[in-house]
């Protein structure tokens, strides 16, 4: 049940994400960005932040919140793809009869020989 809450809360997070970004105004002087120019800075002046820039900020502060609680194995109730799963995947053999303890009293415990066979190569020419 909390796996289906937080993969919600991803998914929306993610549409939040992109439509807000989108929506921000673009810089002017974007190019200044890659010239040596000091008088702007990467990230622009230092001010109040709009609304949607705290949007945002906490819709990608719930973003990785959530992609970190959905990369437990704990929520999710999943395993390691790295765990070894060797003794799980192999079932323990069952103990079989051994022919001689069925075999009759009268009957040879031991088995039969096999017949010899005789092969005959024709000469090579």
């Amino acid at each position: 049940m909390l796996s289906y809450i937080l993969y919600g809360l991803f998914i929306l997070a993610c549409f939040v994400l992109i439509v807000v970004v989108l929506l921000q105004p673009g810089k002017a002087n974007a190019g200044a960005l890659f010239s040596s120019s000091l008088s702007s800075t990467a990230f622009g002046p230092r001010g109040t932040a709009s609304l949607l820039a705290k949007i945002t900020i906490g819709a990608a502060a719930v973003f990785m919140l959530a992609a970190m609680m959905l990369s437990l194995p704990g929520v999710t109730g999943t395993r390691s793809v790295l765990q070894s799963e060797g003794a799980e995947a192999q079932p323990t053999p069952t103990q079989q009869p051994s022919p001689a303890a069925t075999a009759p009293a009268g009957a040879e415990s031991s088995p039969a020989p096999y017949p010899e066979a005789t092969t005959t190569a024709s000469p090579v020419q």
